[in-house]
């Protein structure tokens, strides 16, 4: 018998929510898949927009259980991002017997053997924690959304393969990944040992290189699968405040997983980094986020969590930096060109592979 999944799709009410959820549920419809191994949890919290429930009640929930699977609708009327709303729907696939979860962006659609081949390849071997299926484009789905994600060893993070013809990853063997997408990936149960799936303190950003690099401190892998295709209507997220969970909580990774001797190893890159973005943030209007970001640090309870989690994590982790950051890479690559930087492509990328060449050979 296939194993019980619980598909987390989070109903958030954005411009185009009702355009998003009617195509991602009309491509659930063909699923093949059991329908009674699967439950389907749709999560939505408060935002600035009226609420999706009462038109989702009146237009999918009748599907459910037929065409499409059991549907539990979680709706909690206060804001709390990303992680807290899969953490909502986490609770319940637990409460609802599932072994693994599957966290579906809401601005998705779905190949039908998207879901029966994730399974496949995470019980070809009990230590793959996570898959992340093979993100396309929506708007033009023949191209690469996210091949697996690329962490950089400062703590950034972004798509791998981005708009690049889908064939040229046909080819490639199935591999590790540095971590995966939240917009599309299953993950195992078993492995999280009753814990959240993410921490909420994250809000937005960065929460799926948490869980990644978490899970893969105890041993486990993080891998894609190119057979499992999801369809991703990606739009570049422009948001001010963006900048400032982005630069917030890629800190907050290196401050909770690396040992004290990286961190002193990274320092000085770090400082050049932290001076070249700031210079960035200037020229790009968003420097009153990265002083935001700055500022946190001065406050005692930033440090105590801080503090919280590295006992947690090192308490469970039972591999070294060394294999922990194999899959770091130096580079940092454009996705949009709103977001290009010259200087930091021909100037800072060559000098941080440089320094990365040698840094990883001392890291313990």
């Amino acid at each position: 018998m296939l194993p019980k999944v619980g598909i987390i799709y989070l109903t958030f009410p954005t411009a185009h929510g009702r355009e998003d959820i009617d195509r991602c549920l009309a491509s659930l419809e063909k699923l093949e898949y059991p329908l009674d191994r699967v439950e389907l949890i749709c999560v939505e919290s408060k935002g600035t927009r009226e609420p999706i429930k009462p038109w989702f009640d009146e237009t999918w929930l009748s599907k459910s259980g037929i065409s499409l699977p059991r549907i539990t609708y979680l709706f909690r009327d206060e804001t709390i991002g990303f992680s807290g709303n899969n953490n909502l729907g986490l609770e319940k696939a637990r409460e609802l017997g599932c072994e693994f979860v599957y966290l579906l962006n809401e601005d998705t659609d779905v190949d039908a053997f998207f879901l029966r081949a994730a399974i496949d390849r995470i019980q070809s071997d009990e230590k793959i924690a996570v898959v992340q299926s093979l993100l396309l484009l929506g708007q033009d789905r023949d191209k690469i959304n996210s091949s697996g994600n690329a962490y950089h060893f400062l703590g950034f993070g972004y798509s791998k393969d981005y708009k690049k013809p889908r064939d040229i990853y046909e080819a490639r063997q199935m591999t590790e990944i540095g971590y995966a997408s939240g917009a599309a990936m299953l993950v195992r149960l078993a492995a999280l040992n009753n814990e959240p799936l993410f921490d909420e303190k994250f809000f937005s950003y960065h929460e799926d290189t948490d869980i990644s690099l978490r899970l893969r401190s105890r041993g486990y892998k993080i891998v894609i699968e190119p057979a499992s295709i999801i369809w991703h209507h990606y739009q570049f997220a422009k948001a001010k405040i963006n900048y400032y969970w982005m630069e917030r909580n890629r800190w907050v990774l290196v401050l909770s997983y690396y040992s004290f001797w990286t961190m002193m190893l990274i320092a000085p890159m770090a400082l050049v980094m932290d001076m070249m973005l700031s210079i960035f943030a200037i020229k790009n209007g968003w420097f009153d986020m990265k002083w935001k970001q700055m500022i946190e640090w001065l406050d005692i309870s930033f440090w105590r969590w801080i503090c919280e989690r590295r006992k947690e994590i090192h308490a469970t982790r039972t591999v070294s930096d060394r294999k922990l950051l194999r899959l770091a890479i130096a580079d940092i690559l454009f996705q949009e060109d709103a977001v290009h930087n010259p200087i930091l492509e021909h100037i800072g990328n060559p000098l941080m592979r440089m320094y990365w060449a040698i840094v990883k050979q001392l890291i313990r």
